[in-house]
């Protein structure tokens, strides 16, 4: 899985006029795994301000994900040969002074 991390301002240039050469080289990016076949599914999240936090206890906290400046604005599921390959894609995704976290997923039996 990778998590593709974000904040108000990066969002901004992604989705203003500016952030159509970055928009571009996403679709490329997209475009590529869907036919390699690597692209499982992906999706982007909703405005952050809507994420609610439950911890232990009674004590629900308005969102992001955690107390940090940046939150969890979407992600890519995608079936590759190696982490390598997983890390190789997310270093080539296009930021904006945000992190992408890669993640591998359990199987239905609990293996990696």
């Amino acid at each position: 899985m990778l998590m593709i991390y974000d904040n108000p301002e990066t969002r901004a240039v992604f989705f203003g006029d500016e952030g159509a050469p970055l928009m571009a080289e996403m679709d490329a990016i997209m475009a590529e795994l869907q036919e390699s076949g690597e692209l499982v599914t992906t999706h982007a999240l909703a405005d952050p301000a809507s994420t609610k936090v439950v911890r232990t206890g009674p004590v629900v906290t308005d969102g992001p994900l955690a107390e940090a400046k940046e939150h969890f604005g979407g992600f890519l599921i995608v079936d590759v040969e190696s982490e390598e390959r997983a890390v190789e894609i997310a270093a080539r995704w296009p930021k904006v002074n945000t992190p992408m976290e890669v993640r591998p997923l359990l199987g239905d039996g609990g293996d990696v």
